[in-house]
Parts: structure tokens; sequence; C-alpha cells
């Protein structure tokens, strides 16, 4: 079962495989928790918002595995 791991979002797949249940996730994922902003991001990095709601620029495997200083840059 394909749940959205956000903190208070009780949002779970309703889907008839796996592969779509991912496919649901992603798009409410975007449609849900991403927001486009206005910034200069460098090839390779991502913005990240930290748990205090400010913006951090970090690297995508940083990104990825949780290990970014949550500093804003």
């Amino acid at each position: 079962m394909v749940r959205c791991e956000q903190e208070n979002c009780g949002w779970v797949a309703i889907a008839p495989s796996e592969r779509a249940a991912w496919r649901q996730y992603e798009e409410h994922v975007l449609a849900e928790h991403v927001e486009s902003v206005e910034a200069d991001v460098p090839d390779g990095h991502v913005q990240v918002r930290t748990d205090d709601g400010e913006w951090t620029t970090m690297e995508i495997e940083e990104a990825k595995d949780g290990s970014g200083d949550e500093s804003p840059e």
C-alpha cells in the first residue's frame, strides 16, 4: 500500500496495481506538496523546505538521504 508520509497527510493510493499506486502518489505529491519558487538553483542542486519553514539549497544526494545541514543558504 502506498501512503503519503508528509506530516498530517492521510492520503492513501487506491489503485489496481503497485505501479498505478506509485503513479497516483506522484500526482498527489505534485498537486498537494510541491510549490514553485523563483530562485536560482545551481545544476545538481534542489531546494528543500526545512522543519522551520525556511528553504535551503542542497545537492540532490543530500536531499535524498536527508543529510543536509538544514541551514538556509
